[in-house]
């Protein structure tokens, strides 16, 4: 009796011990296995968060600076000339930062209709990428000859847009 209780009770236990315990170990490496077989496909999903944005379709596109203000004059530009509008000149302002956002911003002086001029301002205000009018003077052009320039407007105009960070869309500090 002292035989069975001391030696064979404890060892049985030992080894019901041991059995449950290598049990709980083969789930754990298989529930360990399951997961290292997402990993790529999780990988793949932080990549392609990492290169989107909820906001991307509102803001300016362009890798740095200088491409998103280039983008953003040949958009005044394509967009002058599809409303009848002559782009007398350009000028990008420097960059302003404000916090995960930055605004890219182009000085343009304009020669266009009334009309034109209203269809111009109402495509910056209903297409995508959002842009913002600033700094708005609209005056009458004169002229020796009234009937040529009869309802000609001269305009200068801010347009601007605003462009993720470097830092804020997850590709590091660069200077554009």
């Amino acid at each position: 009796i002292l035989l069975a209780r001391y030696l064979v009770l404890p060892a049985v236990g030992m080894y019901l011990e041991a059995r449950e315990n290598r049990e709980d170990t083969r789930s754990e490496i298989a529930r360990y296995q399951r997961l290292l077989g997402q990993a790529p496909a999780l990988r793949d999903a932080i990549v392609r968060f990492e290169r989107t944005t909820p906001l991307a379709p509102f803001l300016l596109a362009g890798g740095n600076r200088s491409l998103a203000a280039a983008g953003l004059q040949r958009h005044l530009q394509d967009a002058a000339k599809e409303h009848g509008v002559t782009v007398l000149s350009l000028r990008v302002q420097n960059p302003v930062g404000d916090g995960p956002l930055e605004r890219i911003a182009v000085d343009a002086r304009l020669r266009a209709g009334t009309p034109e001029l209203r269809d111009l301002l109402y495509f910056f205000e209903t297409s995508r990428p959002y842009l913002f009018v600033e700094d708005l003077s609209i005056n009458v052009r004169q002229s020796r000859r009234r009937t040529a320039q009869a309802g000609r407007l001269e305009v200068r105009l801010t347009l601007y847009g605003l462009r993720a960070t470097e830092s804020a869309s997850g590709r590091g500090a660069r200077n554009g």
